[in-house]
């Protein structure tokens, strides 16, 4: 009996540099790992595609150098046949697969997405059986049909879930074995653009008409502020952020931030990026940066960097920053992040966003973060969403860790937003029930109900997402503004430049009275920045001082 080959896995090669090589011997390098390997490569390609390719060894590199860590595609037994060679003068760890931490309300811990995973196959009927047949109309309070929005119903039984998309007319249809028009436990709509979800608990659709059997309901949702008119979304206001007309000018070039993510949707009436490179494996194509198929990227960099153009939002940024979208995603690895981050240093790039990361860190990872700071790039990145220990990239020293906060009165109460509240909350803010917590948190900045852009054919729309992806690029925006305006920073270079940048941001930030592990040092504010420029109080503040101001006259 022939034991069956193993499917090749996904592996980092990097030297380890604590290895003693014995007098007399030459030193290791990875060129020569890698021209070892080529017959490996040869034998694996064949066995997956029937061809010889040249992807199951991927160098590394910054410019022309020698490469510091080889991607490859290993099998066990070119696995074990590695480590007999090489011995310790070698690290070989796990590429491991990355996660984005962040989407809509409902897609979220805590907002329906695991149920919808673990409730089984969808409801069926024979011809006959007793079913509540809901075709449901979903329009805005504009009047228009919404389109592509998840709709969701609970019946009564345990197991008992019905999930359909709307189509072009807003409608879709759920079917319900065994209940009645007053016996469901909840409708809940996702949509995928432009207006606010809802959650309905324990419907009472008695007033709705019944129609060849199925009952028609219509199903309101409120649009979202974005639009024609350039909204102070509520994280803007909670880190009083001043507009264009408040924010000092000076002659030194823009800011260059990095959104390590899906790409940016370049062709958004709200985003200019200056330039970017595709890291995926989709074809070679460098230029597909320009697209985002999850979305997640362009909400990242609107966040972040959404121009002044009295339309839509504002990015955190402010009016002269120059965005870069690096797509290390669909399929993103960490030999994709740290080709990500190298380019980073290549490209003088001051700011890096990573809205992303995984469990597991590796030396290769944290090596690659060592020389994206020592050539003075500050890494932002996002702790996490499992509600756990921060996350890699977030856990190392060098990147700032950024965890997610909600705010009362920033989403409608009905929506899926409301799921997100944990458990701690300190007068208007609470702590994100999916963020994850731990003494690496350096500070926290609005991520529940963050209005950005999203894709659309039409060229700008807008959706509210959760996640600690939303709150770092408030963080990476910001630590920009405070570049452009400390010009001392700027002429600092190197790690030293990153260490003041990240003391300054620090500086900054406003204990909001939620646990350390939670907030960090707490939320930056603008108005915390020594000589920033003068500005309005926000539309929060002037909200807060009413409300202090009407409990001293009741008392």
């Amino acid at each position: 009996m022939t034991d069956t080959p193993s499917r090749p896995g996904a592996f980092l090669l990097t030297l380890n540099p604590d290895h003693i090589t014995p007098m007399g011997e030459r030193p290791l390098d990875l060129s020569t790992v890698a021209r070892d390997l080529k017959g490996t490569a040869q034998r694996l390609s064949m066995m997956a595609s029937g061809k010889v390719s040249s992807d199951f060894i991927k160098p590394l590199r910054i410019g022309t150098n020698e490469p510091h860590t080889l991607a490859v595609g290993l099998d066990d037994a070119a696995l074990e046949d590695l480590r007999k060679r090489y011995g310790d003068a070698l690290i070989i760890e796990p590429d491991h697969d990355l996660d984005l931490f962040g989407g809509p309300a409902g897609m979220m811990p805590g907002g329906g997405a695991s149920d919808l995973q673990s409730a089984g196959p969808r409801n069926f009927f024979t011809q006959g059986s007793s079913a509540l047949i809901l075709e449901i109309t979903v329009k805005g309070n504009d009047g228009k049909p919404v389109a592509f929005a998840e709709v969701t119903g609970r019946g009564s039984a345990p197991f008992s879930l019905d999930n359909a998309v709307t189509d072009a007319k807003g409608m879709a249809e759920l079917s319900f074995f065994g209940d009645t028009p007053t016996t469901l436990r909840e409708l809940r709509v996702n949509p995928s653009r432009d207006y606010w979800g809802r959650i309905i608990t324990r419907p009472d659709l008695t007033g709705f008409p019944k129609l060849a059997g199925k009952l028609q309901v219509t199903l309101t949702l409120e649009r979202l502020g974005a639009g024609e008119d350039e909204q102070d979304v509520w994280g803007y206001q909670a880190m009083a952020l001043p507009k264009a007309d408040g924010f000092a000018a000076n002659t030194l070039a823009p800011v260059k931030i990095a959104i390590i993510d899906s790409g940016i949707a370049a062709a958004h009436e709200d985003l200019e990026p200056a330039g970017g490179r595709d890291f995926t494996d989709r074809g070679g194509d460098e230029t597909l940066w320009r697209e985002d198929s999850i979305g997640h990227g362009t909400h990242v960099a609107g966040t972040c960097g959404a121009i002044f153009n009295g339309r839509g939002i504002c990015g955190a940024a402010g009016p002269d920053a120059a965005l870069y979208g690096l797509s290390v995603f669909p399929g993103g690895r960490t030999s994709s992040l740290i080709r990500a981050l190298d380019w980073c240093v290549e490209n003088e790039i001051d700011i890096a966003n990573m809205s992303l990361g995984s469990a597991a860190g590796t030396a290769a990872l944290q090596a690659a973060v060592i020389r994206a700071t020592e050539a003075g790039v500050c890494l932002v990145a996002a702790a996490g969403n499992s509600g756990a220990g921060v996350m890699y990239p977030a856990a190392y020293a060098q990147v700032i860790a950024v965890a997610a906060l909600g705010a009362d009165a920033t989403f409608p109460p009905d929506s899926p937003h409301r799921d997100q509240r944990g458990a701690h909350q300190a007068g208007r803010y609470f702590a994100a029930a999916f963020t994850c917590h731990g003494p690496q948190i350096d500070m926290a900045a609005p991520g529940v109900a963050v209005i950005s852009c999203v894709p659309s054919e039409e060229g700008a729309a807008y959706a509210a997402w959760d996640g600690t992806s939303m709150a770092a690029p408030y963080v990476a925006g910001f630590a920009a503004r405070l570049l452009r305006l400390r010009t001392e920073l700027r002429a600092q270079g190197g790690a030293a430049r990153v260490a003041a940048l990240k003391a300054a941001l620090l500086e900054c930030c406003t204990d909001l009275g939620l646990p350390a592990e939670l907030q960090g040092r707490g939320m930056p504010l603008w108005r915390m920045v020594p000589d920033a420029p003068a500005q309005t109080a926000s539309v929060i503040e002037r909200l807060e001082k009413v409300s202090h101001e009407l409990s001293r006259e009741l008392t």
